[in-house]
Formats: structure tokens, C-alpha cells, sequence
């Protein structure tokens, strides 16, 4: 008796602990982003993660108290990784655009962005017609909505040459082999007016078009993913309200990207 009541005390003592474990267990929200996208994704000299969509995703999980998976995948091998289960979610500027609506649950806008040239600094183009006529544009091919606008509108009197990443079509700009680059301003901006001071110039008007690049960028998912879907809705909106969303723009954009 006195061993069945011991092992009867062990057996509920594990049973215990099992569900204590299983009470305080989270939730892993695995996260996808290119890691050649500065300032939003990219990595330091030691090969980790950071910038401005690695903070926000780590500032979504502590909002809605899950454990943040966040990890490296190039462009061309995020909608795979989605679509097979290896993460949950893209959180890397992707335009909620129509065509992208209807293939996948989306949530946001968490960025609100504009579009723009930019060019040498000796550069004669000011983004007008006239004097982008004749002349090669670089674009980052697997940005539907800028090859979308890009070819309605420059493509009428220039010729537009696309790239697998934003930053090639940089390096051939800075080559002399494309006259302008045109996408995120926010990110041509930061990582290479700011960054390579005396390099390159933003050119033109500013860009925001709901046709071609939609309400903003948003977080994306697998279709119907209706369970995070509605934790980042929630954790995106604690952010905001809290301040931290405005203090991880700031940081890196010296405004809020929003534009709340």
C-alpha cells in the first residue's frame, strides 16, 4: 500500500508539473523577413538580425505575450516559407494590394509609405518627363506594385530594367549602368541618401497611389489564418497606443511611418 500510495503521490506530482508546463507554455509566432532589406531587415557584422520590421515584430510578441521566432530568408524563398508552414507570417513591407488580398490574409496597414527616384547627386534629372526621357530606370522585379506603376507611367518614355534586389539596382546606378532607381522611399532614403551622404538625391514627387500600391503595408499570412490574424490586429494596435510603434520609427526614420 505504502508503495502504491507513493507512486500514486509521483504520478500526480508529474501530472503537476506536466500541466503547470502546458499553463505556462507560449505560443511561437515564427516570422519571416529578407535579410538584405536596410533599414526595415538586415544584419549586423556578427550575422544577427535587426532593423526597423525585426524590432516591430519583437514588439508585437511581448504586446500579445508569445515567443518571437524571428528568421532570415531571402525574397525569392518567402512565399514558399510561408505557404509550407515554416513561418507564420512575412512582417517585411509587403503593399496590401488587391491581388495580394486575394490570395492571403493580410493585416495593417502598419506602414503607410511613398514611392520615389532617386539619382546620382550630379545627376540633371528632376524626375520630370523631360528629363527621364530616353533613359533607364532600375526597379526591384518582385515589387508587383512598382513594376505595376512603373510601367504605366515611366515606361511611356523610358526604359525600365528590373532587378532581383533593390540594392543591385543601386550598385548599377552608382556604375552608371541604370539612370535612376525607383521604389520604398523609405528605404532609398535611409539606407542610401542618409547612409551614403553625398552619393545620391531624391528626385520627383513623392508617390502614393491606392490603385497601384494599396492603403499601406501590412503583415502577411497564409489564407485564412483567422487565429494570428486577429493577435496582430490586437498586438499592432497595442503598439500604437503605447508609443511603441512611434518610438522603433523614430529611431530609424525620424518620423513616424504610419502617419498617425
Amino acid at each position: 500500500m505504502k508503495m502504491q500510495r507513493l507512486l500514486l503521490t509521483f504520478a500526480m506530482a508529474g501530472a503537476l508539473a506536466l500541466a503547470t508546463q502546458a499553463a505556462n507554455a507560449k505560443d511561437t509566432l515564427k516570422v519571416g523577413m529578407d535579410p538584405l532589406f536596410e533599414p526595415f531587415s538586415f544584419q549586423t557584422p556578427d550575422g544577427k538580425l535587426t532593423g526597423f520590421d525585426y524590432e516591430i515584430s519583437n514588439a508585437l510578441c511581448d504586446a500579445i505575450d508569445v515567443t518571437c521566432d524571428v528568421q532570415a530568408i531571402p525574397y525569392d524563398g518567402s512565399m514558399s516559407a510561408l505557404q509550407s508552414g515554416q513561418i507564420d507570417a512575412l512582417i517585411n513591407t509587403y503593399a496590401m494590394t488587391k491581388e495580394r488580398l486575394e490570395k492571403f490574409t493580410m493585416v495593417g496597414p502598419y506602414i503607410r509609405p511613398t514611392f520615389r527616384l532617386i539619382v546620382p547627386v550630379d545627376s540633371a534629372i528632376d524626375g520630370s518627363e523631360t528629363s527621364l526621357k530616353g533613359k533607364t530606370i532600375g526597379i526591384e522585379k518582385g515589387a508587383s506594385a512598382t513594376v505595376s506603376y512603373t510601367g504605366d507611367t515611366f515606361a511611356k518614355f523610358a526604359t525600365i530594367q528590373q532587378y532581383d534586389q533593390i540594392n543591385d539596382a543601386v550598385l548599377d546606378l552608382s556604375a552608371g549602368r541604370v539612370d535612376a532607381v525607383f521604389g520604398d522611399e523609405n528605404q532609398l532614403f535611409y539606407a542610401y541618401v542618409k547612409k551614403q551622404e553625398g552619393q545620391f538625391k531624391m528626385v520627383g514627387e513623392s508617390v502614393r497611389d491606392p490603385k497601384y500600391f494599396g492603403e499601406g503595408q501590412g503583415f502577411m499570412l497564409r489564407k485564412g489564418d483567422d487565429k494570428w490574424a486577429g493577435e496582430l490586429k490586437t498586438a499592432l494596435d497595442a503598439i500604437v497606443k503605447s508609443g511603441k510603434y512611434d518610438e522603433i520609427s523614430k529611431k530609424y526614420f525620424g518620423r513616424n511611418i504610419l502617419g498617425n
